[in-house]
């Protein structure tokens, strides 16, 4: 027997917005604190498990590559199947897979046990941004929206932080994933017993786009395995260049798919709306230069100062603590300034921390090292803060209830590949800078030992022991000596500097390239949705023979007048009694300008036997006509008109508009009557 999807009334959500809310910010926290938690365990790992860097670094590969794969197709299946009940189904998979990656036993069973950890955190991610836009009314969306970023934002920077802390406190990586499971269980718990089951009910049976799901999701992985292989094969491995090919003609067959399929996974309203895409895209490219900086960072603290981790875990905080400090001003404007306000000053703000951090010092001497560059981190951190939230505004803001769950799955992805091709693409300028800037170090270092007079092979050798502790190339970090070994080092030190700079100003110029993406974001959630939905049902044509006066009054009716659609476009019951309030106070507007006096009713009385179109107020359709005295009988009443559905008032405040503007001009020409 098929279960009949039934969601429960809107009134019901919005009671209930922040207990649903809390519970979906422990899933949501969850997966993503997890993208970034085992990046500082790397060393620990290599060693407990006897492996070398390469394949430990598939210990974050496996999961952030399943996650990315599973964001888009999992956001959809659960606005079909019910979100309640994904979210439990990914709160049970990443609690299991958080305690097999606890109990493994190699290297091999720790990267399968991740990747099933990551098929959890592909189930969770989607529903946060879909659960948080579909329980928040609309005057509150931009808000919630905003506070769901700022939560993911600093999940991710928090990440290397707690697990640094966790390793300084229990000197065990198995607890980075213990940690989880109380958590998992307190979710699942909780969603039983405060979530309401939600469904998107425009999708007819249990239709799924399995062939979308297959490209997009074939698409994905070639691209994410790509880019985390390039560096070590090298981009003109077959490997890479096969993949990277493949990726590019699954897209274009998915793009098709979509174009002309029978019931694609993204409808042709969302990759036709100009917002949402334009969002994305400067999510892409934001997403490749803040999170590509961010694992940058990381790497000097660590390599390039010889910080351990904990100490680089710390002076990473500005980042985070920046960002919840700029948070208040994104929630105050998120539901009345354009996105794009803030968005492309702080994406430029955000260039200018990385130009400034580009300068970092080669060596820390002292604490004033790290105060020349705070601001710049203080920079990266508010610039982050700030784009981050409001671009997640300016995308979900833009998209209606029937497709939260599948928008919310491409921006993730959106995010998430951002993030894997700027690192990526980073790594491969560090590099290629490296290669350049140390030939100039080698240079002066072999002035330098006219001074030693070593062997030439074995000062080459020396300095480039230690070029590569600072580009994080050697297992154990090379003993320098006093004397040449510390002269030489700090002239590499000064070789690696330069490449890691080379690194953020290219980071720099990724975020700038989101500017005019940014620009796109012209509306907030509000104005947003009624912009997008205006096209729906298009404005009766004014007739040629109108007067310009009548053509004005047309003119002036609400812009946002066929946003009121009828369920099948996709709007909840309370957004449309929110869209016929508007067009009530349109029409109180209208009549006010017109300058014609209204009964208690807001009915205009007409002069003796003229007729007037019908209106509509309250959901009610009144016919505006007198009836005709008949030998001293009193007047009988009009007969009753059956009221039309709601979603046609536009049209009947127009011809309402049109109406009263050809009174006016008749009573100026005729002011005593014909």
């Amino acid at each position: 027997m098929v279960r009949e999807r039934v969601n429960p009334p809107v009134e019901a959500l919005y009671e209930r917005k922040w207990k649903i809310f809390a519970v979906m910010m422990i899933g949501w926290a969850m997966s993503l604190i997890d993208t970034s938690i085992v990046n500082i365990a790397v060393p620990q790992l290599q060693q407990d498990l006897e492996t070398d860097v390469e394949t430990v670094t598939w210990v974050i590969n496996a999961y952030n590559i399943v996650f990315a794969v599973l964001l888009v197709a999992m956001g959809k299946l659960a606005d079909q199947f019910g979100r309640r009940l994904f979210f439990i189904l990914g709160m049970f998979v990443f609690t299991v897979g958080s305690g097999l990656c606890a109990a493994a036993w190699d290297i091999d069973s720790l990267i399968a046990f991740r990747a099933l950890q990551g098929v959890g955190a592909g189930m969770l991610a989607p529903l946060g941004f879909a659960m948080t836009a579909l329980v928040f009314p609309p005057q509150e969306r931009g808000k919630a929206l905003a506070t769901i970023a700022v939560v993911a934002l600093v999940s991710t920077a928090l990440g290397p932080i707690i697990g640094g802390a966790i390793l300084e406190i229990t000197d065990d990586w198995q607890w980075i994933f213990l940690i989880n499971i109380p958590f998992g269980l307190l979710g699942m718990a909780l969603a039983r017993r405060v979530w309401l089951e939600t469904y998107d009910l425009s999708v007819q049976g249990n239709r799924v786009d399995w062939l979308g799901m297959g490209l997009l999701a074939g698409a994905v992985f070639s691209v994410t395995f790509a880019l985390a292989e390039a560096n070590k094969r090298g981009w003109d491995d077959a490997l890479i260049l096969f993949l990277l090919q493949g990726a590019v003609l699954l897209a274009i067959a998915f793009f098709l798919s979509q174009r002309h399929g029978k019931k694609p996974m993204i409808t042709p309203a969302l990759m036709g709306n100009k917002q949402f895409v334009g969002a994305n895209t400067a999510m892409l490219l934001f997403g490749a230069g803040a999170l590509g900086a961010l694992f940058l960072l990381s790497l000097v603290f660590q390599n390039l100062w010889g910080l351990d981790q904990w100490e680089a875990a710390l002076a990473l905080t500005p980042v985070p603590v920046m960002g919840m400090v700029v948070w208040p001003v994104v929630r105050r404007g998120a539901d009345k300034r354009a996105p794009r306000d803030l968005a492309v000053p702080a994406l430029v703000v955000m260039a200018v921390g990385l130009m400034w951090f580009s300068f970092v010092p080669s060596t820390l001497e002292g604490w004033i090292d790290y105060l020349i560059v705070l601001p710049g981190l203080l920079l990266i951190g508010a610039g982050t803060g700030l784009v981050f939230p409001t671009i997640n505004v300016g995308a979900m803001g833009a998209v209606t209830g029937s497709e939260l769950g599948v928008a919310s799955g491409i921006l993730n992805t959106a995010r998430q590949l951002g993030a894997a091709l700027g690192i990526a693409l980073l790594i491969a300028t560090l590099a290629l800078a490296s290669s350049v800037t140390v030939g100039y170090a080698r240079e002066d270092i072999k002035n330098l030992n006219d001074s030693y007079n070593l062997p030439p092979q074995r000062a080459a050798e020396l300095s480039g022991l230690s070029f590569a502790d600072f580009l994080g190339r050697s297992e154990a970090r090379f003993e320098r000596r006093v004397g040449f070994d510390q002269h030489a080092a700090r002239e590499m030190a000064g070789a690696a500097r330069d490449a890691y700079g080379w690194g953020f100003r290219i980071a720099g110029l990724l975020v700038l390239l989101a500017v005019p993406f940014a620009r796109t974001m012209r509306h907030h959630p509000s104005a947003a949705r009624s912009a997008s939905r205006a096209p729906a049902v298009p404005p009766a044509p004014v007739p040629e023979a109108a007067t310009e006066e009548e053509r004005h009054v047309s003119q002036a009716a609400p812009v946002g007048v066929g946003a009121v659609t009828g369920p099948a476009n996709g709007g909840s019951r309370a957004e449309l009694e929110i869209r016929i309030a508007q067009l009530e106070s349109s029409l109180t507007a209208l009549r006010s300008d017109v300058g014609e006096a209204t009964d208690d009713v807001g009915w205009v009385e007409p002069p003796p036997r003229s007729r007037r179109p019908a209106s509509a107020t309250d959901g009610r359709v009144v016919q505006l006509e007198h009836a005709e005295q008949q030998d001293g009988e009193p007047p009988a009443d009009p007969a009753p008109t059956p009221a039309p559905p709601r979603w046609q008032s536009h049209e009947l405040v127009r011809r309402d508009a049109v109406a009263r503007a050809r009174e006016r001009k008749r009573r100026r020409r005729w002011p005593f009557g014909r």
